[in-house]
């Protein structure tokens, strides 16, 4: 492990220095590039001087013989010989305007025979710098004192033309002629000159300067590289260090953890990685199932499970795998021993950059003691339930037993304890049909308070009925579950309610309308017991009533840890209990 470290810093440190010494090498190239370029382009522009000049010359000699010899053929050819300058010309009025055309002066630099055009670009390219460099800028003044001077030159030829063919040139005139164009081209050879030595004087300052520019940057960046290197060196030994306390940490982890960890290739389905777990799991040696791939471990899952998994891998091969893809799955297989364990297998995708999914990454967890527990919990869950259902069904059979013992009661019963034993037969139905509705339920817990006050009001209803009354029970209740520790305070309340409504509110009424209302917002449940009977006595009082009932129904509304009310209404007596539902 340490010659490994070690071969991996001699590494990183040779890149380090090898990427120090190829910024140099860059350097160096770019500089050289653009000395060359501007070298070539200062050469490029002498050339093209030589041409100007070349034509100037030509045209000074043209149009001195055309004043001695007075052919017009001598005077064509001068003004061909200035269609070089006024191109020039053209090409460095665009150069150095604001919006400079390239295409046009490319064209204006393109009349000279001998100018190449890999030189015209140099030339362009150059003549960009013209106001930062002062060589340049000199230099171009001196091209526009020459176009000047041209002027004079193609001005003095005109004057001559018009002169020769009035037949008005004489000695003295001819001679005159003669001398100022010798002068002007004395003016353009000393401005000749001076362009050349002024690019000269440009071409050598550029050499100096992008000497030392090099030798200077040079050292620099060695100096800078050396610093950077020595600091690279420093983090990447420190790097290494954490890197190897991680790789130990994690490595010990792998090999003590009891949760079997694997890499897949997502494109072929070879394993990739195999921790060592899977020997103390399944009793083979990671290097085994790895060689072996993904079908040796197929060949061993259960035929009932494989299926599952069958498919789960065919889905993952399509499009869309993430809309496929099962990150948790659970299956039996079978160890070297010979014998079924029950596996969890939790997984996930591993991605490149552009989200392309490239591996599979998961944990494969032992759960037969779990899955044990919970086929051990499942029975006694069933056999729980089956109590529960036996006990809700024997309290409803013995509360009926209690009912009927009070209905024979009844027969041997005076006037004055019939209505005690209705009243309490009316309670003791109230609680039997919660029993046999949670008897109903599948969680034996709840009821559907609905279904009940439903199936409640009609019982009362039909106790009640009679040829003489005919008494409506309209109903507004609300759909939810209520627990049997409250659906037997609401029920008894909802008896007594119903009983004294039909006993007192509608002794001598002969038509009537009872409205049940039951509504659940906000964690509190509100129910209603509302009549259109003959109403409640004027000094009726909550605190001053005596009777079983009221005390029932006050007791009861305690109970539920709820606010009891009886709402003001002239046409409707109306008895409200809040109460707080889960």
């Amino acid at each position: 492990m340490a010659n490994l470290n070690k071969k991996i810093h001699s590494k990183r440190g040779n890149i380090a220095i090898i990427s120090v010494f190829i910024g140099l090498a860059l350097f160096t190239v770019i500089t050289t590039h653009y000395g060359t370029k501007t070298l070539s382009a200062v050469r490029a522009y002498v050339g093209a001087e030589g041409q100007w000049t070349k034509a100037q010359k030509e045209a000074s000699s043209l149009l001195i013989q055309y004043s001695v010899k007075e052919q017009p053929e001598f005077y064509k050819q001068f003004r061909k010989e200035l269609e070089l300058h006024k191109a020039f010309k053209t090409t460095r009025q665009t150069l150095i305007s604001a919006n400079p055309d390239y295409d046009l002066a490319f064209r204006g630099f393109e009349t000279a025979d001998n100018i190449h055009p890999d030189d015209i670009d140099l030339l362009i390219w150059l003549a960009q710098f013209h106001e930062d460099i002062s060589y340049l800028k000199q230099a171009f003044h001196i091209w526009k004192q020459g176009d000047k001077q041209i002027a004079k030159l193609d001005s003095l030829g005109r004057i001559l033309h018009q002169t020769i063919r009035e037949d008005r040139l004489d000695n003295n005139a001819r001679n005159q002629f003669i001398q100022e164009i010798s002068t002007i081209d004395t003016r353009l050879t000393n401005l000749e000159s001076s362009f050349s030595a002024t690019m000269a004087d440009g071409a050598r300052w550029i050499r100096t300067v992008l000497f030392w520019s090099i030798v200077t940057l040079g050292a620099i960046i060695f100096i800078t590289g050396y610093f950077i290197t020595r600091s690279y060196f420093r983090d990447i030994n420190s790097l290494n260090k954490k890197l190897t306390k991680s790789e130990a940490k994690f490595r010990t982890v792998l090999q003590n953890s009891r949760d079997v960890i694997y890499q897949m290739d997502f494109e072929s389905g070879a394993y990739q990685y195999m921790s060592p777990a899977v020997k103390h799991m399944l009793g083979y040696s990671p290097d085994h199932i790895v060689n072996k791939g993904p079908e040796f471990i197929l060949d061993r899952i259960h035929p009932e499970d494989l299926k599952k998994l069958n498919k789960e891998i065919e889905e993952m091969k399509g499009k869309g795998v993430e809309d496929h893809f099962s990150r948790e799955t659970e299956f039996r297989i079978k160890t070297k021993d010979g014998n079924y364990i029950w596996v969890n297998n939790q997984r996930s995708l591993v991605k490149d950059s552009d989200g392309n999914p490239t591996a599979i990454v998961g944990t494969v967890r032992d759960i037969s003691d779990r899955k044990k527990h919970e086929v051990e919990t499942q029975k006694s869950l069933e056999e729980k339930q089956t109590l529960l259902e036996e006990i809700h069904h024997r309290v409803k059979n013995n509360l009926a037993v209690v009912s009927s013992l009070l209905e024979l009661q009844k027969n041997e019963a005076s006037e004055e304890v019939t209505p005690i034993l209705q009243d309490t037969q009316s309670r003791i139905h109230s609680i039997a049909m919660i029993h046999e509705k949670l008897y109903q339920t599948k969680t034996l817990s709840d009821i559907d308070i609905q279904e009940y006050i439903g199936d409640f009001a009609n019982m009362i209803a039909s106790s009640f009925g009679s040829d003489q009354k005919d008494i409506t029970i309209t109903q507004e209740v609300q759909s939810f579950s209520l627990d049997i520790t409250k659906a037997v305070p609401v029920g008894l309340i909802l008896n007594e309610l119903l009983n004294n409504a039909y006993k007192h509110g509608f002794t001598d009424v002969k038509n009537g309308e009872l409205h049940i209302t039951l509504t659940k917002e906000n964690g509190r449940a509100t129910l209603r017991v509302a009549d259109n009977g003959q109403g409640l006595p004027t000094d009726f009082s909550l605190e001053d009533q005596q009777s079983l009932g009221m005390t029932l129904i006050q007791t009861l509304t305690q109970q539920l840890e709820g606010e009891l009310e009886i709402l003001p209404d002239d046409e409707w007596t109306t008895f409200q209990i809040t109460f707080p539902v889960n």
